[in-house]
């Protein structure tokens, strides 16, 4: 599948209120502005996630192998374990984190606080390296300022400084009252800076290396001592004991289809222009001879061979005769005047032969067109490890075929899913989806000998099962197959 998921190294709440505190080890990941009744004071929490430099550069250089054209796409997902107070519409707000940080092994509120790690204040551990407070790059960097009641906090990018395309690093997503809760929002440019700094692609450039993500409510809505704006959010850190961790998930497109290898049909006779009433033979009746295997032409395909019908004066057709490969409709294949009078028993030839291919004449795998189809899921062994990449292949034919006259059983006959078919995951025991239908990135594609998709098991939790269900679209019917196509996956 085309869309990977990677899991954080670090990840880590820091509170205004506790400013020493670390919690590195904590199930849990605040955003909140929780306000106190007692003299209303604001106690403000952000949220810390890192993913490994060296896995997404992995991801973006190996597996999907597009670093000239960087055509990806990259989503940073939370899973809420719990929400309060999100009644006004507000904005959560990420950035990429300006600074090193310690992810520590401290929970929320432990008997003796723990302070071995980044806290609202540190950014390593209590008494070691403050978050800056000045000295900010110009328009590139913030955090909060000295003199404020709130120092420290964390600081973070907010502006590129002119890398390519690439203006304000902000992303976002509003919540309401009633809004999914999820955390889902695009990072890409985020993730196309950290890559040209990590590989030395930003020439004079500001550096902005990988050190996470900070997450954290709009500026208007932090430190606001109203009791009417005290939104908070508690998303699963990589700590949690459910199968709902923090995700980057990097998507990009992987679709190709062709239903042909370009191979000739054998014994199709071609449509062209050949010498009419013009040949002179030494034969009076019909008769065939094979062709020169050098004909001019200017395509991909080779191996073919070609055979030809005369009569006494004309040239009636060309055929196949070996079907060769790569061969693409549209392209012509000339024999000249000199190729034709050097055959035995003609001459006189004043026009060349000409023929244009068709997607008549190449054999092509045949796309179903019925909304009564059966699929049937092939190369699925039942059991992936957590590493794995598999390739499923879909087996696909009318439930109903149409009654023709054959001397081999239809049944057999693989046929391809239109192009407009995708797939998706879902986890057996939740019922939820964890890979959906996606128009761009779970297209399933085809080649000559059937449709496929292929699935990282990295990005799925182990000792899970799961579910793949097909969708397509044949006739303006949109078509899901839910078949118990099922697969587990271990750690291994």
């Amino acid at each position: 599948m085309a869309v990977y998921k990677l899991f954080p190294t670090q990840d880590a709440s820091i509170y205004s209120a506790q400013p020493a505190m670390n919690t590195g080890l904590d199930p849990i990941l605040d955003v909140s502005n929780f306000v106190t009744n007692d003299n209303p004071i604001s106690n403000v929490a952000r949220s810390l996630i890192k993913f490994d430099q060296s896995q997404i550069n992995d991801v973006i250089q190996n597996v999907a192998s597009i670093t000239s054209s960087l055509n990806f796409t990259a989503s940073l997902k939370l899973f809420i374990a719990k929400a309060d107070n999100v009644i006004l519409e507000s904005k959560v707000n990420v950035y990429p984190i300006s600074g090193s940080w310690n992810n520590g092994s401290g929970q929320y509120l432990d008997q003796k606080q723990n302070t071995t790690g980044v806290s609202w204040v540190f950014s390593d551990y209590s008494g070691s390296n403050k978050w800056p407070i000045q000295g900010f790059y110009e328009d590139l960097t913030t955090g909060s300022y000295s003199g404020s009641n709130n120092e420290g906090g964390c600081n973070w990018w907010t502006g590129s400084g002119g890398y390519d395309g690439i203006g304000s690093l902000e992303s976002s997503q509003i919540f309401n009252l009633r809004s999914d809760k999820d955390l889902n929002t695009e990072v890409t440019d985020i993730v196309k800076v950290w890559y040209s700094s990590s590989n030395d692609l930003i020439g004079v450039l500001t550096p902005i290396a990988n050190e996470g993500f900070i997450v954290k409510w709009e500026d208007s809505t932090e430190f606001v001592t109203s009791s009417a704006v005290t939104p908070q959010l508690s998303f699963y850190s990589v700590d949690t004991n459910t199968i709902y961790p923090p995700e980057l998930d990097i998507k990009w497109r992987d679709f190709t289809y062709s239903t042909s290898s370009g191979d000739l049909k054998p014994n199709r006779i071609l449509t062209g222009s050949y010498p009419i009433n013009e040949l002179t033979s030494s034969i009076s009746c019909s008769f065939t001879q094979s062709l020169p295997n050098d004909p001019t032409y200017t395509g991909a395909g080779s191996g073919a061979t070609f055979g030809a019908t005369f009569n006494s004066a004309s040239m009636l057709n060309v055929y196949v005769k070996e079907i060769g490969l790569g061969y693409v409709a549209g392209e012509t294949l000339t024999w000249s005047i000199e190729q034709l009078d050097a055959l035995p028993d003609i001459t006189g030839s004043l026009t060349p032969a000409t023929v244009t291919l068709s997607t008549y004449d190449i054999t092509q795998l045949e796309t179903v067109s019925t909304p009564d189809l059966f699929v049937a899921l092939d190369d699925n062994q039942g059991i992936f490890y957590s590493e794995s990449i598999n390739q499923f292949r879909l087996n696909c034919r009318p439930q109903f075929p149409v009654r023709v006259y054959t001397t081999e059983s239809i049944y057999t006959q693989n046929q391809a899913l239109p192009s407009s078919s995708y797939y998706a995951i879902k986890d057996l025991e939740t019922n939820e989806f964890v890979v959906d239908f996606d128009t761009q990135n779970t297209q399933i594609s085809c080649d000559p000998t059937g449709s496929y998709f292929t699935v990282y098991m990295n990005g799925l939790q182990p000792e899970r099962n799961y579910q793949i269900l097909i969708q397509t679209n044949i006739d303006n019917n949109v078509i899901i197959m839910d078949e118990k196509y099922y697969f587990k996956v271990v750690n291994g």
